[in-house]
């Protein structure tokens, strides 16, 4: 097996970096059970869930990438249902209330997680950051991880596009009919998803077709915890504006959404909301673009 490093052997930096223990917990601990599920908002540690690819730094990146593209799908204007309530939701949590209809123009969004090929072609060009853990440069559509949220906002703009907002990431993965999960209202299962226990890491991306959001978009619950362009703050939806949301206008720490390979069921609901520290690079926490 290929790694990132030509030997195929990590250096003590890498070894550091991938068996870092971050400190604190950022979000409600969506997959490691640590923290409250309510949660809080503050901080600058990343949730258990996003894993411990690195607090720092990067690790010299020898991938070569194809130059392919991923594709998008088309999410259409109009409204849908955002949030929830526990009236008619009792695993509803505080920070995905007040649930409300919001009113999005059209735009689109990427079918998959952004893959290791598709960033390491940025990594390349010189716009993007090294990653702070070896990949595996076998397998290149294993979706790119340990990166920061500048880093996924860099390969955005670099790719003509730029990370969805909050909003824009609910609606593409539960489309107009309030359902609870991109599939339905269907418990979490291995065939779906790839979360907790199914496979002990990351799945090349667009392996769960049973899975799909009503627009097409793959792993939009499992796989990787996605990061959005939105700045954190558990109460904006009290306040939170009912057409084209773009979340509050500044904060310490980002919001992410869609659970990972390290979460348990609950977090791969579609209106669950968790949050991240700006410097968090985590091993199952990725992205994908939207335009």
């Amino acid at each position: 097996m290929s790694l990132g490093r030509r030997a195929g052997q990590p250096t003590a930096l890498a070894v550091l970096l991938m068996t870092l223990a971050l400190p604190a917990c950022g979000g409600g601990g969506d997959g490691d059970g640590n923290g409250n599920p309510s949660g809080g908002s503050g901080g600058s540690g990343g949730s258990n869930n996003a894993g411990s690819g690195g607090g720092g730094g990067s690790v010299p990146l020898e991938c070569k990438s194809s130059g392919a593209r991923g594709e998008m799908v088309d999410v259409p204007a109009g409204a849908f249902y955002m949030g929830c309530e526990t009236a008619q939701d009792n695993q509803c949590q505080p920070r995905a209330q007040p649930g409300r209809e919001v009113t999005l123009n059209a735009f689109q969004i990427d079918k998959t997680e952004v893959t290791q090929d598709q960033y390491t072609a940025c990594v390349e060009d010189g716009d993007c950051s090294e990653p702070a853990c070896d990949w595996n440069c076998d397998n290149m559509d294993l979706p790119a991880s340990c990166i920061t949220w500048a880093d996924a906002k860099k390969f955005c703009a670099w790719a003509g596009k730029r990370l969805p907002t909050e909003a824009e990431w609910e609606k593409a993965a539960r489309g107009t009919d309030s359902r609870k999960f991109p599939w339905g209202d269907q418990a979490p299962s291995c065939e779906r998803l790839n979360m907790k226990d199914c496979v002990g890491g990351p799945s090349p991306v667009g392996a769960y077709p049973n899975g799909a959001s009503p627009y097409g978009a793959l792993d939009m619950g499992g796989n990787m915890v996605e990061m959005v362009s939105d700045w954190y703050d558990e109460r904006y939806y009290q306040s939170a504006p009912a057409a084209n949301p773009k979340g509050p206008a500044s904060g310490s720490t980002y919001s992410g959404r869609g659970g990972g390979w390290k979460s348990t069921g609950e977090w791969h609901r579609t209106s669950q909301r968790d949050w991240y520290g700006q410097d968090v690079q985590g091993a199952s926490l990725g992205f994908r673009c939207a335009k």
